[in-house]
């Protein structure tokens, strides 16, 4: 197993060049930030008092970076609350170079920033090592938008992401719609357990990959098939969105859907005559997905965050 300097070495590329700790480990005690002096050995100033070295964290950071992350974090945040931060960053930086250094300084704050924001890589590793740092408070905020399992109900297909990971399926409203849910007025019921099979395979392949998807409790689904469903649920035109769908009541609405004509269906109160198809379609896939996953609610909304 190598030491610690030898992990630091291969993860930076090179030796490095001044003298650092590793504060923050993974799960398996792999380095992720280090604290840096604020000197390097040959005297030369080092700003940046924590640095990013896990290599999951800078390809989740980059990522974010990648998508407009630096500029909307500084459209979002309060540019005082950031300019507090960078003297706080400063603070503790400066105060550990020796008292009887005479030559050049660390200048600007976190990742020598002097203004605004630079790079969420640096607040990152400060926020982890445990620094009071708005940024690194909305860094965490979409990191975890990002790591909720996200469910888009399409016309044409059946997506999943979760963290990097994605997945498309081709059930889709008008696959379900097409092959089982259309045969019938209301469908039979081997129809519909055919459209909720299907949907529920392809879950499968989801938990094959990632058995943790087990484990969750609560998932979002987005698409604009899903504000049928709300309306359904409460009778309203325009319903709130987001909308938490718990699984009690989502299995009442599919048999409700389920088991009415599709005229009986259009005169609920809320539910568009053209949706009466689509809301059906739907709840397949919620249901279906909520039964095998064994969540206990559904986050519902029209557009996902991503």
């Amino acid at each position: 197993m190598p030491t610690d300097h030898e992990r630091v070495r291969e993860l930076l590329g090179r030796e490095p060049r001044g003298d650092y700790e590793v504060v923050v480990r993974d799960a398996a005690g792999d380095p992720v930030v280090l604290r840096n002096a604020p000197l390097l050995h040959d005297g030369t100033p080092m700003p940046t008092r924590y640095w990013l070295i896990g290599p999951d964290e800078i390809r989740r950071i980059g990522r974010l970076e990648s998508e407009g992350g630096v500029d909307r974090a500084e459209a979002e945040l309060d540019p005082d609350a950031v300019r507090a931060a960078h003297d706080r960053y400063a603070a503790e930086r400066d105060a550990h170079i020796p008292p009887d250094h005479d030559g050049p300084r660390p200048s600007g704050g976190v990742g020598g920033t002097r203004v605004g924001l630079k790079c969420l890589h640096a607040h990152w590793a400060w926020y982890l090592a445990g620094g009071d740092d708005p940024v690194g408070r909305w860094i965490e905020r979409e990191l975890a938008v990002r790591d909720r399992f996200a469910l888009h109900i399409g016309e044409a297909e059946l997506s999943i992401a979760w963290g990097e990971d994605q997945w498309h399926f081709p059930v889709g409203i008008e696959h379900l719609l097409d092959q089982w849910l259309r045969d019938g007025d209301p469908p039979h019921p081997a129809a519909l357990t055919n459209a909720l099979g299907v949907v529920a395979d392809h879950v499968d392949d989801v938990i094959r990959a990632r058995p943790e998807a087990e484990a969750l409790a609560e998932i979002d689904a987005t698409g604009p098939a899903t504000r049928s469903i709300v309306q359904l649920e409460t009778g309203l035109d325009d319903p709130p969105m987001p909308f938490p769908l718990d699984r009690e009541i989502a299995e009442e609405i599919f048999r409700l859907a389920a088991t009415e004509s599709r005229a009986d269906r259009a005169h609920n109160p809320g539910l568009p005559s053209s949706e009466v198809d689509t809301v059906l379609a739907a709840l397949c896939t919620v249901v279906a997905v909520m039964r095998r996953l064994g969540l206990e609610r559904i986050s519902l909304s029209t557009s996902g965050t991503r």
